[in-house]
This record gives C-alpha cells, structure tokens and sequence, in this order.
C-alpha cells in the first residue's frame, strides 16, 4: 500500500497513512520513501508508536429468504450455473475481494489539499448495527461455510432515510459497486474519503461538489445487505480505516 504525500504551501510535505486492519503490531513497518529531481530514491524506516488493537468477531446465519431475496441481485453480479450458496460464496469472496481493490484505484483520485471543515457529521439518529474489522464467520444449515471480514460501520435509522454528506469534498464515484451495492464515495482531500454504501437512492454524480449535510442518497439493502441501513466507511488512499 502507498500513501502519497502532498506539497503544502509552506513547503512541507503533508500524508495520512494507515495501520491497515490485517497487520499485525509486529508486522507493522511503514517506510518513508523520497525521490528527487533526478530519479533518486531514498527510504527510511518511519518511527510510529505501534498501539496494539483488538476487534470483534460475530456469527451471520445465512436463511433461504436471504438468499431468495438476493437471487437476482446476485445473479447479476455472478452468472452462470451454480447453486444459491455457490453464487453467495463467489459474491462473498472473490467479488468483495475485487471490489477492495476498486476502492485503492478509486483512492488514488484526490486533491492536493484539505477540503473539508470541522468534525464529520454521523447518520442522524441511526443505531450502530456493525464495527470496524468484525471478523465474521458465515453458517449454511450448522456449518461455517465462509469468513470475511466487515469494514466500516453498518448504521441504521429509519427505511430509506436521508443520507447526508459527513463533510465537504467532490464526489469521486457515484456508482454501483459489488457487495456494496449502490455507492457513493466522495473525497476530501489529501487521500481521505468517506464511503456511503447500500443506498436505495442516490442523489449526486460523480464529479459533482458536495457541502457538509447535504443529501447525497437514501439508505437501502442493495448489495451484500440483508435489510435497510448505511455502511459507513472512512479511506485513506483506498483502504478503510476507523
């Protein structure tokens, strides 16, 4: 993972970088790497205080109804002959895992500078429903079938209720996306970006400018959801982080 750092108008060079979420504190070496005028690369080891962090782990029944409910959803996304679970299973895996790297790419697009303003607003009186980095192990009729891990947070409030910008910046996608179903992101500068997923509506366009509070779509289920909620997501250069 990179994390590009930004020229400010002082001269200094300003970067956000992350602890990503699969590492271990032992494991956890961020190198800071410049390259002058002339193509000359020179790296070193960042000094960082490693704090050790623990997440929680939960159990997902999968039902038939789910299944059902997402059969054409599903099927769009992973065609062809296969049974419910299988395409659950390849939705699950092999797509989410794609979708993590669609992130990275769609991180890469940010602006030099800082673009919001104060503190991020929260889904207005939505009840935490997922953490950050749950370690979720999915059950097919008794038996782990598969292990993912959730990230972001999954809030909910009332069915389709009003989605409103966390802060200000310039939408970067406005699409759908995998298990994330229909998808906002929009970037605040300097690699941070802030992710709105499973909306039942979606009210801006890509490349469009966005105030804090402002409606950028509706909550919804499309995706990997079974039910109405916001999963609410902070980036930094792509990769989610608390």
């Amino acid at each position: 993972l990179f994390f590009p750092g930004f020229r400010q108008d002082n001269g200094d060079y300003l970067c956000f970088f992350a602890f990503p979420y699969n590492l271990e504190v032992k494991d956890y070496s961020p190198q800071l790497f410049a390259i002058d005028l002339a193509g000359n690369i020179r790296s070193q080891e960042l000094p960082v205080n490693r704090l050790n962090r623990t997440f929680r782990s939960d159990t997902i029944t999968l039902s038939q109804g789910f299944l059902d409910a997402k059969a054409a959803e599903f099927g769009a996304m992973a065609p062809g002959e296969m049974t419910e679970l299988e395409r659950f299973l390849k939705v699950n895996g092999p797509i989410r895992k794609a979708n993590s790297l669609a992130l990275v790419r769609i991180g890469q697009t940010t602006a030099p500078e800082m673009l919001w303003k104060g503190a991020f607003l929260r889904l207005p009186r939505a009840a935490s429903r997922a953490g950050f980095a749950e370690h979720r192990t999915y059950m097919w009729e008794g038996q782990a079938v598969d292990q993912q891990t959730h990230l972001g947070f999954d809030l909910a409030s009332l069915k389709q209720a009003p989605v409103p910008a966390a802060n200000s910046g310039n939408v970067i996608f406005s699409d759908y996306l995998g298990i994330y179903g229909k998808l906002v992101i929009i970037d605040h500068g300097l690699g941070l970006q802030s992710l709105y997923s499973h909306l039942s509506e979606i009210q801006v366009e890509q490349g469009q400018v966005v105030e804090k509070g402002q409606i950028i779509g509706k909550t919804g289920a499309t995706g990997m959801a079974g039910g109405d909620h916001l999963h609410f997501g902070i980036l930094i250069g792509g990769l989610e982080v608390t």
